[in-house]
């Protein structure tokens, strides 16, 4: 099995929980935030000191004494009045960034829904994005006396810190492959009822808190010991076996960073010292304070990197919000102050900030990188309130110091608690700046100069001035992209507004050739209501800035939904490339924003390690589905690649219709660094941002349109008898008008990773696992599977061949595999199914076929093989029981003896099958080995179809299991219109045709 070697590195970019740390078996700096919706409430920060307090011995128990929890802060919301015992938060400590989010509970079908959950995209062992809890949830007697709340926290920690799956019935699973209820340990006792309701008795069994967390006696992960009150059994048909190749928590966890190697090792800790200690903070004032950190090096003259930062520090500049403070640093082997922090109140405030960005006669010297950072720390010394930010650009490798790793550098970040964003230009760029990034949780950019994507800095101010904008006034990037307009020619671009934008609208557009002549520009951009903005020179309102290269549009106020037209007239006598972007507010009374926030699984790829990528596509609390979401990703020496994300619960999406849309990057090129951008939009057919090769669509669901799906999360259950309601599943979602959303964009730049190690250009990435495999058993032994096709590579791609095999014995299949009974192709009974040819990745792959194993119950799964011969993980497991009664009691139409068919029937005729569709019509094209035919005209016939599955009176499926390019004896009759009718005598052509003839001659006399 293969899906434990993916274990990530702790991916501090990817989840909330960067900034967690476990030091001498204590968890530090976990940030807990109350959601600015809850109405202000004092009480509740004291309910969650009493929730961590009580939490943590629990954790230090079912860690073996190996964890707990030290030090925690509680963000209060900027909504609630200031008091003089909160301290400043500072930027990292924010609810988008915190690891737990008290919020309101969510309404699901008319019903209030209290109970926890993690939201998470990773694979197992990969941390989540955040815990999810509501005030309810920690108050509510029903709840508290039904499943303790400190319990339950442990538990979420569980899916939040080390990427464990619950350990119950849940959604896609049934019972145990024994016919009793999902459990972790065997030994746990289990009971059933007259009325059907299934009893637990622990049993004396102490595992495992992934389970039913609350009952009194569990305390303890699962393990793979010999234990039997903690022994994991892998049979359970639950989410932990599913994800994680059936390992235990326990095995899981020890691959993890907190306890890799032997780390953290089990520590005597007075009861006591286990009660953590507590920061509670706000913030003081809606500004930042951000120091812009620019290279001024030699190296900056190369290409276009010094325009590149020009416009992206102008364009940050520019919309950086009203109060915030900036200050300017230049620096090459020195530093130096060039604009001291500085209030922005206004456009003249901006414009004095401008004067300070570098231009050519400013470059010089070497880098030392570490000593701008001690510079940009001094000018925001007197920061006291404020939360500090540093935005690096720099594009070359530090050659002297102070450096970035050095001690005094390192002190300086931590006691300035300020967080760093980088863009790194060019391969030459230190790795050490996205480490940065990393360390201080803030996002790394990567520009690689080779590729024809638009410019990564101002992709990069771009998600960096939506994701500081505030939440009750936050600014949407709704598109970007890079044109070239042929000489004297011009093009049109369409952007899509959907109803949750179109406030105080933001139009940029870049150019990078200093030699093109601005006045042969010509630019006009039309609103849904067809007015018209032209670019008029300085008049505008198209504005433009020649010295940076840029001009602005600016629409004040709302616009109503619909589509906006750019068009670029290019009169110049050369090719002109620009980039455009395009944002926009929330409108004032909007309270269903459609957001996309997106997530990379690692920053650091040690090859043939993969990277997932996800994207959250949410219209206020409800998930977008069936939405076109894609990934552009640029990499070294080579054009980007453009990928579809799909949220299909296959491959890393680990639940269908949850708006969480993922795949496996696999398409590296070589060692270095790799950026990220998603497009989120309406639909696959009418997509105006990208043109998909054949192969793409092939993929891709084309009469689908994005619509709003239904939310529902499975975790945290109370106990039976608890007199807690909590909403029912939802049907899958269905395909109304009224679900439709409009036309939209949404694009969002990821970040970027860093492939190491010794890439090998050789095929190294083995198709992902199957992990949506499910069954349904049929009469004689026949059986109905599915799943989402792998790909060559993960789910990239198409794979050469599946192995299906079957077993009686559960650990047989598991542990020999490869010795089980194989599904051969004559034992298919549908067509449309190759074992050899596998569908595109992302495709549903449906099969009949006769089981080659003929018991009362088997066990099934399946591994793909790619073309250089790698083989895929283990699938899920799935049984089928054969109940005697589907066989006895069909009825099926017994075939007809040789003999029968030459006496009754009007031919027999030997021939080839070429096909059976999905409609289980087989064509079988006749030879010229004609047994007996009544009608002469028979032998015209080129093909002929039947019915090979035919439906006894109750329903059931008697099949005939042809194999298409097989020979088959057939016979028929021919009814008043012409047909063959059903009643056909098919059986496998023998080798010996002459034995054959004879045979029916000798039946013929005797008829």
């Amino acid at each position: 099995m293969q899906s434990h070697q993916m274990l990530a590195l702790l991916c501090l970019l990817a989840s909330s929980s960067f900034a967690i740390r476990l030091v001498n078996n204590s968890y530090l700096d976990v940030v807990i935030a109350i959601n600015r919706d809850l109405k202000e409430d004092v009480s509740l920060i004291q309910t969650i000191k009493d929730l961590l307090t009580d939490a943590s011995p629990v954790l230090y128990r079912a860690t073996r004494k190996r964890a707990y929890f030290k030090e925690v802060t509680i963000v209060v919301p900027d909504t609630w009045n200031d008091r003089s015992d909160y301290l400043p938060a500072s930027a990292r400590e924010t609810f988008s960034q915190a690891n737990v989010r008290i919020n309101p509970p969510e309404v699901i079908g008319g019903i209030e829904s209290n109970s926890a959950f993690v939201e998470s995209t990773a694979v197992c062992g990969q941390p989540g994005l955040y815990m999810h809890i509501t005030p309810k949830r920690m108050t509510d007697p029903r709840w508290r006396n039904a499943s303790p709340p400190h319990k339950m926290f442990v538990h979420e920690w569980g899916h939040l810190r080390w990427g464990l799956f619950d350990e119950y019935y849940q959604g896609f699973y049934g019972p145990d492959f024994d016919g009793k209820p999902a459990r972790c340990v065997e030994k746990i006792a289990t009971t059933r009822s007259a009325t059907g309701t299934w009893r637990f008795s622990t049993n004396g069994v102490s595992g495992s808190v992934m389970w039913k967390q609350y009952y009194d006696d569990v305390v303890e992960f699962c393990d793979d010991s010999s234990n039997a009150k903690v022994k994991h059994y892998r049979m359970a048909n639950n989410a932990q076996n599913r994800f994680c190749d059936l390992r235990s928590s326990w095995e899981v966890m020890r691959e993890t960073d907190d306890f890799h190697n032997g780390k953290n090792p089990p520590r005597e800790i007075n009861s006591l010292d286990l009660k953590p200690t507590f920061r509670v903070v706000r913030k003081k004032t809606p500004a930042d304070a951000v120091v812009l950190v620019l290279d001024v090096s030699n190296s900056m003259f190369l290409g276009n990197r010094l325009i590149n930062l020009r416009q992206a520090t102008k364009t940050y500049i520019n919309e950086i919000k009203e109060g915030s403070s900036v200050a300017i640093v230049h620096f090459n082997d020195a530093a130096t102050i060039k604009q001291n922090l500085t209030k922005v109140t206004g456009q003249k405030s901006r414009d004095k900030l401008s004067t300070a960005i570098p231009t050519f006669n400013d470059l010089d010297g070497q880098t030392s990188i570490g000593g701008a950072i001690l510079k940009a720390v001094t000018a925001l010394q007197d920061v006291n309130d404020a939360q500090k930010k540093l935005l690096i650009i720099s594009d070359g490798t530090e050659t002297t110091g102070p450096k970035i790793l050095d001690e005094r550098v390192q002190q300086s970040i931590e006691s300035a608690k300020v967080t760093i964003h980088t863009i790194s230009i060019g391969e030459a760029a230190d790795d050490n700046l996205s480490s940065l990034s990393e360390k201080t949780g803030g996002m790394a950019f990567f520009h690689d100069e080779v590729s024809e994507e638009p410019s990564v800095p101002l992709e990069a101010v771009g998600q960096l001035t939506e994701s500081d904008s505030s939440e009750d006034n936050r600014l949407y990037q709704v598109n970007r992209q890079m044109m070239t307009i042929n000489a004297r020619s011009s093009k049109t671009a369409i952007v899509d507004f959907d109803d949750s934008i179109g406030r105080d609208t933001l139009f940029y557009f870049f150019w990078s050739s200093e030699t093109f002549n601005s006045k042969k520009l010509k630019l006009s951009v039309t609103s849904p209501a067809q007015k018209v903005y032209k670019y008029r020179g300085v008049k505008g309102p198209i504005y433009c800035n020649i010295e940076y290269q840029m001009c602005e549009l600016r629409v004040a106020g709302e616009v109503k939904p619909g589509e906006w037209t750019i068009i670029v007239n290019n009169r110049d006598k050369k090719p002109l490339s620009m980039t455009w972007e395009v944002f926009s507010h929330q409108p004032a009374n909007s309270d269903s924003p459609l957001t996309l926030n997106t997530y990379i699984s690692r920053s650091i790829v040690t090859y043939p390690q993969t990277v997932t990528i996800t994207a959250s596509l949410m219209k206020g609390k409800r998930p977008v589905i069936d939405a076109m979401v894609s990934a552009v990703v640029t990499r070294p020496a080579e054009q980007p690649v453009t990928i579809h994300l799909y949220d299909n619960g296959a491959g890393p999406d680990l639940m269908k219709y949850d708006g969480l849309y993922s795949v496996t990057f696999t398409q590296f090129s070589g060692a270095g660094r790799y950026n990220v951008k998603v497009i989120a939009s309406q639909d696959y057919t009418n997509n105006r941002n990208f043109n998909y090769s054949s192969e793409d669509l092939v993929t891709m669901i084309t009469e689908k349109q994005a619509r709003l799906g239904a939310r529902y999360i499975f975790d945290d259950l109370p106990p039976e008898g608890s007199g807690i309601n909590l909403p029912e599943p939802p049907e899958p979602p269905k395909f109304t008008n009224d679900t439709v959303l409009p036309r939209f964009t949404r694009v969002q730049s990821l970040g970027m990773f860093t492939v190491k190690g010794n890439w090998s250009s050789e095929d190294a990435i083995p198709p992902s696992q199957i992990m949506d495999l499910r069954g349904r058993a049929m009469s004689e032994y026949g059986m109905e599977l599915t799943w989402t096709a792998p790909g060559d590579d993960m789910e990239s791609g198409q794979a050469s061949a599946y192995s299906i095999r079957v077993s009686t014995s559960f650990d047989d299949l598991v542990d020999n595999f490869d010795s089980q009974r194989e599904v051969m192709p004559q034992s298919l009974l549908s067509s449309g199914f190759s074992i050899s040819k596998p569908r595109m990745a992302g495709l549903t792959e449906k099969v009949k076929l006769s089981s080659p194993v003929k018991a009362k119950m088997v066990f099934i799964a399946v591994k793909t093989r790619d073309n250089s011969g790698q083989w895929s993980g283990l699938s899920n497991v799935v049984h089928l029981k054969f109940e005697e009664s589907t066989t006895r009691s069909c009825n099926c139409p017994v075939r007809p003896s040789l003999k029968k068919a030459i006496c009754k029937h009007d031919f027999v005729i030997v021939g080839t099958v070429d096909n059976i569709n999905n409609d289980n019509i087989l064509q079988f094209r006749p030879g010229a080995e004609f047994l007996k035919s009544k009608f002469a005209f028979f032998a015209m016939f080129s093909e002929v179809k039947l019915n090979i599955n035919r439906k006894s009176t109750n329903g059931c499926l008697c099949p005939i299991m042809p194999v298409a390019g097989r020979k088959y004896v057939m016979s028929g009759s021919i009814n008043g219109r012409l047909e063959v009718t059903n009643q056909s005598y098919l059986q496998p052509a023998p080798a010996d045709m002459a034995q054959l003839k004879r045979r029916v001659d000798d039946i013929m006399r005797g008829c």
